[in-house]
């Protein structure tokens, strides 16, 4: 359904299902748009989602992902405004980061991880990695960031001999707090 003069309600439906209202002008206020990527890159391949829901300054539990429908109606009773502060600190998990790379390679290959990494209204300064249990980590700079975008972030390694390996990573925000969930992606080397 296309939006109309006297809609007041915007649902957005996700291809599992999910629906999530929202009152029109408070979406509209927060600059809602509907992504499909990120600094360049397809958000399928950053985060797996063909598409997400995002508003500057809003949490992220109100964000909704692979949006098949968009519905603007004029509710009786629209949905109340989420009530939220924006400088609300109720996640569990932030900063927030995520790692994708090949699952297996070959000795001597050049292999290259990637993610990206958020805070909700914090700027990432850094995303660290290691590849021996948190003994140690690899920094790898973010400069130019912002708090209004997500950072996608690359890390190539070179394995010197074989076996099974993980690799974590966690973002370092602006106040130095660092993600208590590191990502983890394992990867056999033969």
């Amino acid at each position: 359904m296309g939006a109309n003069a006297e809609a007041n309600t915007v649902v957005f439906t996700a291809k599992d299902g999910h629906k999530l209202a929202l009152p029109l002008d408070w979406a509209l206020e927060h600059g809602a748009v509907v992504a499909t990527r990120i600094n360049g890159d397809m958000l399928s391949e950053v985060i797996g989602s063909s598409n997400q829901l995002w508003m500057a300054g809003v949490p992220a539990k109100y964000f909704i992902r692979d949006i098949v429908s968009i519905d603007f109606l004029n509710l009786e009773e629209p949905p109340a405004p989420p009530s939220f502060e924006p400088t609300e600190r109720d996640f569990v998990n932030r900063p927030n980061v995520a790692v994708k790379g090949p699952y297996l390679c070959s000795v001597g290959d050049e292999i290259t991880f990637e993610g990206w990494a958020d805070d909700y209204d914090k700027r990432i300064v850094a995303v660290e990695v290691s590849l021996n249990g948190g003994a140690t980590w690899t920094v790898l700079e973010t400069p130019g960031t912002d708090a209004a975008r997500m950072l996608t972030w690359r890390f190539v390694y070179t394995p010197k001999a074989p076996g099974t390996y993980l690799l974590q990573a966690r973002a370092v925000n602006e106040d130095g707090k660092k993600s208590p969930i590191c990502a983890e992606h394992c990867f056999q080397v033969s």
